[in-house]
């Protein structure tokens, strides 16, 4: 489930859940729409403190195109073990900026292979962001909220928040998944070769306790790369 918000096309999800940005690359022009690709692999799946992948690594990739008026569509996938299938997200919204302060409205869409109604779920979603043109800090600002909230997909009912900071290649991001727990990650980035590592330590604490968590897990250790191309 990326994290789209704050790091689209730009980052999902947020981070990231794992935060997975990408290094910047020349995108591909097509009349007025510019589009990118990009392609990675995860130790560990982990999506706002929940295992997605059964403890698996997990290879990803993506596809952003740009439009004019700071309008963005994408799509993004790795394999996941719910319902047994692969995961594709699909996305679309309008990120401005002014000055120094940018702005995220959207909407994904989290389609599960083999999933049905009670897997399949989207999430409306607004950010915000800080970041001072030449200073090595930024700060941002999520919430999102499911559009199945009060239906039968009960996995996927309630809101979610999220606030994150980074200084140089460190970033801190806390966030608070109504429906089941908080967590917190810290991250380092940084970009070799152009190819971006990113090593990410999650704690998650259940409303329900260390059983409730996934596999049991509620502890990650996540070493991720990924370029863009």
């Amino acid at each position: 489930m990326k994290n789209k918000i704050l790091s689209l096309s730009a980052s999902l999800l947020l981070l990231a859940s794992v935060s997975t940005s990408h290094v910047a690359a020349e995108p591909i022009k097509i009349g007025a729409a510019e589009i990118s690709f990009n392609a990675g692999y995860m130790s560990n799946y982990q999506w706002r403190g929940e295992d997605q992948n059964s403890g698996d690594g997990t290879p990803m990739a993506g596809m952003d195109v740009s439009l004019p008026l700071n309008i963005y569509v994408g799509t993004w996938t790795a394999s996941a073990d719910w319902a047994n299938g692969q995961e594709v997200d699909f996305y679309g919204g309008i990120a401005p900026s002014f000055g120094d302060i940018s702005f995220d409205l959207g909407y994904i869409s989290y389609y599960y292979q083999g999933g049905d109604d009670g897997t399949n779920f989207g999430e409306f979603y607004i950010g915000a962001s800080y970041a001072p043109e030449d200073k090595p800090y930024s700060f941002g600002l999520k919430y999102a909220e499911s559009d199945t909230k009060g239906g039968d997909n009960t996995a996927a009912n309630g809101s979610y928040s999220e606030v994150s900071a980074s200084y140089d290649f460190i970033s801190l991001t806390y966030g608070d998944y109504e429906k089941s727990r908080e967590y917190y990650t810290v991250a380092v980035t940084k970009e070799y070769s152009g190819i971006e590592f990113s090593l990410a330590y999650t704690d998650a604490d259940w409303d329900a306790g260390k059983s409730a968590a996934t596999n049991g897990k509620d502890e990650f250790l996540v070493l991720s790369l990924s370029k863009s191309f």
